[in-house]
């Protein structure tokens, strides 16, 4: 941590919302704990989260391991009636109350410290912005992500009803963005606008003018890692598949590609996770012929789920829909190639030195390429030693350090535009480069 700091400056004072937020974890608690900490190394940063599913963990995190210098966490929590409006479907009125009071507890803070900026972290649905732009300071949001719609002509894929409420979601994505005012208004008063992916980039640059900052929200947690030689001894490939069993995952078209290996070719498939298409999934399987080959070892705690990368060659990452992908660059950060559909984030993390991109063209082609990927890489030893190096060097691209040092870097360009550059009566928030050097 650089504590020196030039006569007449002072490290800027940062006020967070990170709804999810939590140590040791990955996707939105991952970010919110990650930007936090990575804030705290050169300003004083306070974090809003909720306090119900975060505030147990954090504070046992902070007893075990003392305070975290220049990083406070508020404690903000959902009403009583959250749980049942989460269970109608009616999360989102609850999600938003929880908002509104995060902007009483915001005016109280930014009163007792006079904040620099405000930065709305996640939960990074762009559908609810919060309402912390209304404090009248720079104010920085996103990464954003939930733009991608899922591609329509794979609808058979995910059933009747899993197909209409896609349909439905694509057409909400459309006029929330177009119609909702608070949506526009959160937008049109970001000093800075952070995209999740380079589809959420494009979509917001035409909506908006002009193009936001690409930020992953997404890090890597690196293992260590450099080199390694895991095929197995008859030749097998390890394939693992991870995730929630939710129909946009499409497990339904690895698997269909595995059952097209030609007779020479050996496989074992390792399927992490849970969720209500595991029934459909797994009389697919039988019906396939394959069951035989698979291990559905169901949900694992978030450590005993990443040590699986360790026995696995390659991982498929197969989703239809995602902002990114946790999963994605969790296998990277553990030396294990990708193979992933060519869209949204994970078509930006996998690039030819880490893995393979499936182009999205049609549901036969899909899974013609899923096999045809497979199949090079268990022919092609050495070609998957060289994408596992590639996978581990990729990872370094997606540190928590360097997607730190990208969130530090908006920092000092908002205070730039928004300090003046000299000022008698008070120190100047300030931010080192060395803090925000270039990652890009």
């Amino acid at each position: 941590m650089n504590t020196s700091l030039p006569p007449g400056f002072r490290r800027p004072r940062v006020l967070q919302l990170a709804y999810c937020c939590g140590p040791q974890s990955g996707s939105e608690e991952g970010l919110g704990w990650n930007i936090a900490n990575e804030a705290a190394r050169h300003c004083d940063t306070w974090v809003i989260c909720e306090e119900h599913m975060y505030a147990p963990t954090i504070m046992k995190y902070l007893q075990e391991h003392g305070p975290i210098h220049g990083l406070t966490f508020v404690f903000v929590p959902e009403k009583a009636h959250a749980r049942y409006l989460w269970a109608v479907g009616l999360g989102y009125v609850s999600y938003n109350l929880w908002h509104r009071r995060a902007l009483d507890v915001a005016r109280r803070l930014h009163e007792q410290y006079c904040f620099d900026l405000v930065h709305q972290v996640n939960v990074i649905g762009f559908r609810e912005p919060g309402y912390l732009w209304k404090l009248g300071i720079p104010f920085v949001w996103g990464p954003i992500g939930g733009l991608q719609n899922y591609p329509l002509r794979f609808l058979a894929e995910v059933g009747l009803s899993a197909g209409l409420a896609e349909l439905i979601r694509t057409a909400v994505n459309r006029f929330q963005l177009r119609y909702s005012r608070r949506v526009r208004n959160a937008a049109k008063r970001a000093t800075a606008l952070l995209a999740a992916n380079s589809h959420t980039q494009r979509t917001l640059g035409q909506w908006i003018g002009s193009e936001p900052i690409l930020l992953s929200e997404v890090h890597a947690e690196l293992s260590g890692i450099s080199d390694r030689r895991l095929r197995a001894g008859d030749g097998t490939l390890r394939v693992l598949w991870s995730g929630k069993f939710l129909p946009i995952k499409a497990l339904s078209l690895l698997l269909r590609a595995l059952a097209d290996f030609p007779e020479d070719v050996r496989f074992q498939l390792r399927v992490v996770g849970d969720g209500p298409q595991r029934g459909r999934w797994q009389r697919l399987a039988r019906r396939l012929a394959i069951d035989d080959r698979i291990d559905w070892v169901g949900w694992r705690p978030h450590k005993a789920a990443l040590a699986e990368f360790s026995w696995a060659d390659v991982s498929v990452f197969s989703s239809l829909r995602d902002t990114t992908g946790t999963v994605v660059v969790e296998s990277l950060s553990h030396g294990t190639p990708v193979i992933c559909l060519d869209h949204h984030g994970a078509g930006d993390l996998v690039d030819e030195t880490c893995g393979i991109k499936i182009p999205v063209t049609n549901r036969r082609q899909v899974i013609a390429d899923l096999r045809d990927a497979l199949v090079a890489l268990a022919r092609s030893p050495d070609e998957l030693h060289k994408l596992g190096r590639g996978a581990v060097q990729r990872a370094q691209d997606y540190a928590g350090r360097r997607q730190g040092e990208k969130v530090l870097r908006v920092y000092r360009d908002v205070l730039t535009r928004s300090v003046p550059t000299t000022t008698r009566n008070a120190p100047t928030p300030f931010i080192p480069d060395i803090a925000c050097r270039s990652t890009d």
